[in-house]
């Protein structure tokens, strides 16, 4: 399947942006280290998350009488260099999830900047075959980086117009995933001109 063309540009520009902002643990990345979440406000985001996870409802969990029950959520945060620094893992949360709530924040923090923010669904709207960035998810394994995701869940945390970090969420279907991420990111949202939507005119989304 081949993108639009009317697309094209715009995915050539952002291919060349997002390769030039490629992040890798452990490497100086030019950024002041004292932007930074204090331990309150990374339990705050988890807090929120987790609120909004025991409100959301499933789309696949059901009683004994079939009856819809509400989201089971593992939350991870990381620092802006993509180190994990607070997870919360709900009471029968899938244990697969666990490494996907973290690949969904690293994602999220990792091809973002204090220029540019982009979440997971951003990433999964760049990525679908034909696209220039068909096939990224296979980069970034390895040398203590989780990965790539490249559907929804991932959102990156701002304060005062800095990246300061992301929130990943796994644990349900997507668009339930990424709607406790938005919870927990609430209040630590990027300005509004750098977000890829924003940037875009709307043909990339940032999150639904």
């Amino acid at each position: 399947m081949k993108a639009p063309s009317y697309l094209t540009g715009l995915f050539s520009v952002v291919l060349i942006a997002l390769m030039g902002g490629c992040k890798s643990q452990g490497v100086d990345l030019g950024y002041d280290a004292d932007a930074a979440l204090s331990d309150g406000e990374v339990q705050a985001i988890l807090d929120a998350a987790e609120a909004a996870a025991e409100k959301e409802g499933s789309l696949l969990r059901v009683n004994a009488k079939g009856e819809t029950q509400m989201t089971r959520m593992h939350i991870v945060v990381v620092d802006r260099s993509g180190a994990v620094i607070g997870r919360t893992s709900m009471d029968d949360a899938w244990g697969g999830s666990v490494a996907i709530a973290k690949s969904k924040a690293y994602t999220a923090v990792a091809y973002s900047s204090n220029e540019n923010a982009l979440t997971t669904r951003s990433l999964g709207a760049l990525t679908q075959p034909g696209g220039p960035l068909w096939n990224i998810g296979n980069s970034n394994a390895g040398g203590g980086n989780p990965g790539l995701i490249e559907f929804p869940g991932g959102v990156p945390l701002y304060q005062g117009g800095v990246l300061v970090g992301a929130i990943g969420v796994s644990g349900d279907g997507v668009e339930q995933d990424e709607n406790v991420a938005e919870a927990g990111a609430k209040g630590y949202e990027p300005p509004k001109a750098i977000r890829i939507d924003t940037v875009l005119d709307g043909n990339v989304p940032y999150t639904k």
